[in-house]
């Protein structure tokens, strides 16, 4: 279990040096995603050693250019998980006295190790997954390739409106709780619908007599973990399990 879940499972802004975290409000979904890019760059698979040996902070910083504006991005990303939303914040971006690049929010001074702790904290709390390094970079493009055709080769995932149309239609929510839901429960929550209605229809169908199923391992209780494993993610597909459906004796 990781140490922060205790503020993750229940929306609590995370303390983080002399800072609190908050998490994002699907009020600001958009607004986050857009920006989010700038926090799972996977720098380390750029062919030049200066780049690989650099920080990620430092990455930002010396390559943020008029076309990615990287540090604009990183600063609204900021400024939103830190419920900065009058700007009263100062935040500056700099060099300390041994010209290594050090990120400024108000007294406190943070170097590249520490900057990685505070994005591996908004990442996690609003479930955006970065690169996984202690993964080979040929491991990493193979899973890339499978998901991408996997995305392909499936149904389109609804957008965002549809998807809050969706829940809006499953729950008793309206669109104003919608938007005070934090991103996280907002995922979460379409997760288990999803499990959810695919448990009773499976178990419906195996009860019936009309199906059977050489295995029925895969019914799984819709309050299972819903974790995925990175390999095996794309070794079973959703759809092929409702064409279990039509394998009747």
């Amino acid at each position: 279990m990781n140490h922060r879940d205790v503020y993750y499972v229940f929306d609590k802004p995370v303390p983080f040096k002399d800072l609190l975290i908050y998490p994002i409000r699907m009020e600001d979904y958009l607004e986050f995603m857009a920006f989010s890019e700038c926090l799972t760059i996977d720098k380390n698979s750029i062919p030049d050693a200066k780049i690989i040996s650099m920080s990620y902070l430092g990455y930002l910083m010396e390559y943020t250019t008029m076309d990615n504006l990287w540090i604009a991005k990183l600063d609204r990303i900021l400024r939103l998980s830190l419920n900065d939303k009058d700007r009263s914040l100062d935040i500056k971006y700099g060099y300390n006295d041994n010209n290594k690049p050090i990120l400024m929010i108000g007294d406190l001074s943070m170097d590249g190790g520490v900057f990685d702790e505070l994005i591996d904290i908004i990442c996690e709390q609003n479930m955006i997954e970065k690169e996984d390094y202690s993964i080979s970079k040929e491991v990493r493009d193979a899973l890339k390739s499978a998901r991408d055709f996997r995305n392909k080769s499936g149904a389109k995932m609804a957008g965002l409106e549809d998807q809050i149309a969706a829940l809006i239609a499953s729950t008793s929510l309206t669109v104003d709780d919608v938007c005070k839901l934090t991103i996280r429960k907002f995922t979460k929550i379409i997760e288990r619908l999803d499990a959810k209605l695919h448990y009773q229809i499976y178990l419906a169908a195996s009860m019936s007599g009309m199906v059977k199923f050489e295995d029925t391992s895969f019914i799984k209780h819709w309050l299972s973990d819903l974790s995925k494993n990175k390999f095996d993610e794309n070794l079973m597909e959703r759809d092929s399990l409702d064409k279990k459906l039509g394998n009747t004796k």
